[in-house]
């Protein structure tokens, strides 16, 4: 009987402490009215306008393909190119697809930073630039013979593969630089 005595008082204990609470006189709002009205919302048409404004490129962090650093990975794939040969001679098919993959593995992307950059100039005349798109194109596939040569463990057709990648290379970088 004393379980049921004290929650018997406990709710009449809390019901009388709502009703006060309810019935007392609500209390003003701490805030000043209106407050919330004056957030200034973004105005699109500024925002446009600023966008279109000119850049200080001073201040941009990527400022686009370091030559220097370009033209060293095409002189080390170019060095790289003229191993193969000897390599191939030598009959050793799994070291030339190692080189293929590793050292040759970011030429054409080097190439094709490069051949963006030719694209985006304003002074690179157009003829230029598709004789630049062609070059990479014809690297690409000479590497690519490279590889299928060396796969049917072709030694003259490695050795005419290499050759004709390097001469192409050549006339990519002269376009280029």
């Amino acid at each position: 009987m004393n379980g049921t005595t004290s929650r018997m008082q406990f709710l009449s204990a809390v019901t009388s402490s709502l009703v006060i609470v309810l019935s007392s006189s609500p209390q003003s709002a701490i805030a000043s009215y209106g407050d919330s009205t004056k957030i200034e919302l973004p105005n699109y048409i500024e925002y446009l306008i600023e966008k279109n404004t000119a850049v200080d490129t001073s201040k941009i962090l990527y400022k686009g393909a370091d030559m220097d650093i370009q033209l060293k990975r095409i002189t080390d794939a170019s060095l790289r190119l003229k191993d193969i040969p000897s390599i191939a001679k030598e009959k050793k098919w799994s070291q030339i697809q190692g080189i293929l993959t590793g050292p040759l593995g970011t030429l054409v992307q080097t190439m094709n930073v490069l051949s963006k950059g030719v694209a985006e100039s304003s002074s690179v005349k157009k003829e230029q630039q598709e004789a630049v798109k062609v070059a990479v194109g014809k690297v690409k596939a000479d590497l690519i013979r490279i590889s299928q040569e060396a796969t049917k463990k072709d030694e003259n057709g490695v050795i005419k593969a290499c050759q004709q990648a390097q001469d192409d290379l050549d006339v990519f970088a002269r376009l280029v630089f």
